[in-house]
């Protein structure tokens, strides 16, 4: 083997551009399971989902091997090559070139707030967790706001009791929120008239994905909000440290690696079902609607490529910048957040608020309704 000034390279030489050349393969390989896990259902094989969950590690892996093999002028850099060509329909859905636009009549906001618990601050009471989102809330000014993880905050009051005190603080006077299966914890807060859906639509059942409401903005337009929270990994945070910190031991790492492995695949199992649940109820008569919420799945999961089969557009991809991560946690680039709209729906501006207050970022978007109900 000989390098660009035609001399034969010597053995230590050959065996690093071999090494490399193997690390190459595998990248491609892994890269093309990472973008494939889109399409593959979870229930019938797995292990694309976990190489989705994977995909910036992955893309940074093949990219360093890539100038490494590069810097030794191997002719091997052309797999490397071909697995960032794979790689571009991944980074497309995560990663946004859109242009924001002026003119959006209405703003809708979706946050997940951890129970009211700030993550940096364990002494913080919940009260004064709540009181910072609320004042981070009316400072953007959104009509319509979807709370993921919702509880009561008042020393003494209930939920329901804290969900309407919420409301004057917001200046919304009007809520939505579901008491069947304890999924209170998904509330719909709003500046115009929102009501449940009539019982006995398909719609109605809301058991599966949190709860949805009919939201009447006058001439703005009239919509249905649907606010998720599909079911998340729930790994604990020593789970984590097998990705954030070096582990104590190989025994830790085995031990926590079979319990994350396991949980992955329940979770990955379960959103399959949730999602495919959420989108048989959804009227297709061409009523405008937007599904926005925490859905613990990254643009590269099956359960991304189903909500975008159906006809929903990604606000973050039509009119965000950047990657966009919304998960504030140990994990980095996660960006598992997202407001989606059917085609009576017209995305102009999205926006994530880097703020400090949970564990995930709140997502904003400008919209305007094509078409109300």
């Amino acid at each position: 083997m000989k390098t660009e000034n035609g001399k034969r390279r010597g053995f230590f030489g050959r065996l690093i551009v071999f090494i490399l050349a193997l690390l190459a393969f595998v990248g491609l390989v892994a890269m093309a399971m990472s973008v494939l896990s889109s399409y593959v259902d979870p229930v019938k094989f797995v292990w694309f989902s976990y190489f989705g969950l994977a995909f910036w590690a992955i893309l940074l892996g093949n990219v360093v091997v890539l100038i490494l093999l590069l810097l030794l002028w191997s002719r091997k850099a052309w797999i490397s090559v071909i697995a960032l060509l794979i790689a571009i329909p991944g980074i497309y859905k995560s990663f946004s070139t859109g242009k924001a636009q002026e003119g959006g009549e209405l703003r809708v906001m979706s946050y997940n707030v951890l129970n009211f618990k700030d993550p940096d601050d364990k002494e913080k009471s919940s009260t004064e967790v709540a009181e910072g989102v609320a004042k981070l809330v009316r400072e953007n000014n959104p009509d319509v706001l979807c709370i993921q993880e919702f509880t009561p905050f008042m020393p003494g009051k209930g939920l329901y009791a804290c969900i309407a005190s919420y409301g004057e603080m917001l200046g919304m006077p009007y809520q939505r929120y579901n008491t069947k299966a304890n999924f209170c914890a998904n509330v719909i807060f709003s500046k115009y008239p929102v009501t449940a859906v009539e019982e006995g639509l398909p719609l109605a059942k809301e058991e599966d994905f949190g709860t949805v409401g009919r939201v009447d903005a006058g001439k703005k337009g009239v919509f249905y909000l649907m606010c998720c929270h599909l079911v998340s990994f729930q790994l604990t945070n020593d789970e984590l440290t097998v990705f954030t910190e070096r582990p104590d031991s190989k025994q830790q790492v085995e031990e926590y690696g079979k319990s994350i492995v396991s949980k992955l695949k329940a979770a990955y199992l379960k959103r399959s079902a949730q999602v495919g649940a959420m989108l048989e109820v959804i009227p297709k008569d061409g009523f405008a609607f937007i599904m926005c919420g925490d859905f613990n799945d990254t643009p590269l999961s099956y359960t991304y490529h189903q909500i975008s089969s159906a006809g929903f557009t990604d606000g973050f991809v039509k009119s965000g910048r950047g990657i966009g991560y919304t998960y504030a946690g140990k994990l980095p680039l996660l960006r598992i957040d997202y407001v989606w709209g059917n085609e009576q729906i017209e995305p102009m501006a999205f926006k994530r608020l880097k703020v400090r207050g949970s564990d995930h970022y709140p997502v904003m978007m400008d919209f305007n309704v094509k078409h109300g109900l």
